[in-house]
C-alpha cells in the first residue's frame, strides 16, 4: 500500500498533480492521497487529477468548507489521525498532537501547519510532509511524502517513508 502525502498547497494543486504523477510514472502505483489542509478545495483537485480516492481534512486557511478538522482512518491493519494540526499548537510543540494520537490508538498522526518536513518514529509515527505552497516553491523547499505499507501489520518488516521534492511549474 503506498500513500501520497500532501499539505499546504495554498493553490498550487498543479505542482503537487505533477510530482506525484512523475513519482507513479518512475515508481508505480499509488493507492490514496491523504490531504492536511490549507485549500482543501485542492485535495479534491488532486483527487480528480489522479484519479486515486483520497482523505482530505481542512485547515486554518480554509475557512468554510465542507472537509472536518480531523478523521481517524483505517487502511489495511493501520489506523491514522489526519488534521491539519493548527488546533494542537504544531508550531510550538508535537506533544499535544503525539497524545492525540495515543488517545485515539493510531499508529501513524499525518498533519500539516507548520511547511516544515517531520518525520519522528514513536509509539505514534508523527508524519509532515512539508508543504507545495508558493513560498516553499520559492526556496526549493517544497515537498511531499509517500508512505509505504504492507496491508497487515505482521507482514510489514520494513516500513519506508519518503520525502520528495516539488519542482515550480
Amino acid at each position: 500500500m503506498r500513500i501520497a502525502i500532501v499539505s499546504d498547497t495554498h493553490g498550487n494543486w498543479q505542482v503537487a498533480a505533477e510530482a506525484i504523477r512523475e513519482t507513479i510514472r518512475k515508481e508505480g502505483s499509488i493507492d490514496c492521497l491523504m490531504f492536511l489542509g490549507d485549500y482543501a478545495g485542492d485535495g479534491r483537485q488532486l483527487e480528480k487529477a489522479l484519479q486515486i480516492p483520497a482523505y482530505i481534512v481542512r485547515g486554518n486557511c480554509d475557512g468554510f468548507c465542507d472537509e472536518t478538522e480531523e478523521q481517524v482512518i483505517e487502511l489495511g491493519e493501520w489506523r491514522f489521525l489526519i488534521c491539519h494540526g493548527h488546533r494542537y499548537q504544531v508550531k510550538q510543540t508535537l506533544q499535544h498532537i503525539y497524545y492525540r494520537g495515543l488517545e485515539l490508538q493510531v499508529d501513524f498522526v499525518l498533519y500539516g501547519h507548520t511547511h516544515q518536513a517531520v518525520y519522528e518514529e514513536g509509539d505514534v509515527t508523527l508524519i509532515n510532509p512539508g508543504a507545495v505552497s508558493d513560498m516553499n516553491l520559492r526556496f526549493d523547499t517544497a515537498s511531499w511524502g509517500i508512505l509505504t505499507l504492507s496491508e497487515k501489520k505482521s507482514e510489514n518488516f520494513f516500513r519506508k517513508y519518503e520525502k520528495k521534492a516539488c519542482q515550480n511549474l
